[in-house]
């Protein structure tokens, strides 16, 4: 059982440049400057995209080892880098598993469906499931729907997927406009089984009812990953100046319904404990 609840900051996202927002981060520069300002508003975790020289997102290894030891060398006293393996159609499982086989990083977030994207791929997938569990590799499985939890379901029983160091990232909506999301869409997940089972589990949402979403995963005991990459709106419907914006009226909801808020540190005891379920 959690007893606070973690933000995990996501800055910058796969698709989203400078044409969204001037204070997207686009550079390690630029991104230490967010991370900095989104620490001292109340993250403990960063979901960080790493972009090339054009500011497109990349799972090149030498550039994601570049910016992830840059960035920890910065941070690793304030913030847990997640490292991000999202192929947004470009990428193939065995090139997202290369990327983290090429890096070290301390957390990392995984698309089930991407790297299992049907069954002729869970005897790969479940290996690289397992090293990474080895390695105490944190991992963030990402679920865009019910029946990808269900799969998460049916992977952990048949023992494909390991059983410790982990936890869920539970999407709601999507970029497109009439696919933005609403709290109700909690609802789609089996809430109550992942509390019953004691299953570690965040939230995201696409658009301006962001803040709404996640103060009702807060309530119903999830973390919230809060940031530019899934929306650039503030509590009174303009642009935020910043991502550490988002952050901060996270922080002060939460403070507002009474509850704790992880620090870097509880974080991280929280992820050593998880492997040792």
């Amino acid at each position: 059982m959690q007893t606070g609840r973690t933000i995990i900051v996501a800055p910058n996202g796969a698709r989203r440049g400078k044409d969204a927002h001037s204070q997207l981060p686009l550079t390690v520069d630029e991104m230490s400057t967010c991370l900095a300002q989104c620490a001292d508003a109340g993250a403990a975790m960063a979901h960080m995209h790493v972009r090339d020289a054009h500011g497109k997102h990349s799972l090149d290894v030498g550039l994601n080892r570049e910016w992830l030891t840059e960035i920890r060398t910065r941070f690793d006293s304030r913030l847990v880098i997640q490292q991000t393996t999202e192929a947004i159609g470009q990428y193939q499982p065995s090139e997202q598993m290369a990327l983290v086989r090429g890096t070290d990083p301390e957390a990392v977030s995984l698309a089930l469906r991407e790297l299992r994207p049907n069954a002729s791929f869970e005897k790969e997938a479940s290996r690289f499931f397992f090293e990474l569990a080895e390695r105490q590799i944190y991992v963030q499985y990402i679920l865009y729907d019910a029946a990808d939890l269900s799969l998460y379901f049916q992977m952990v029983n048949d023992k494909v997927l390991p059983n410790v160091g982990h936890h869920l990232l539970l999407v709601l909506g999507k970029y497109k406009k009439d696919m933005l999301s609403a709290p109700r869409d909690l609802l789609d997940f089996d809430i109550k089984r992942l509390s019953d089972e004691g299953i570690s589990w965040a939230t995201c949402a696409f658009g301006q009812n962001e803040h709404q979403c996640l103060s009702a995963a807060m309530s119903l005991s999830g973390d919230v990953r809060v940031g530019f990459e899934n929306n650039l709106m503030n509590l009174i419907g303009q642009y935020a100046d910043n991502n550490a914006e988002l952050v901060q009226q996270i922080t002060i909801l939460s403070q507002n319904m009474g509850l704790y808020i992880n620090s870097v540190e509880d974080l991280r005891k929280n992820i050593f404990r998880s492997f040792e379920s």
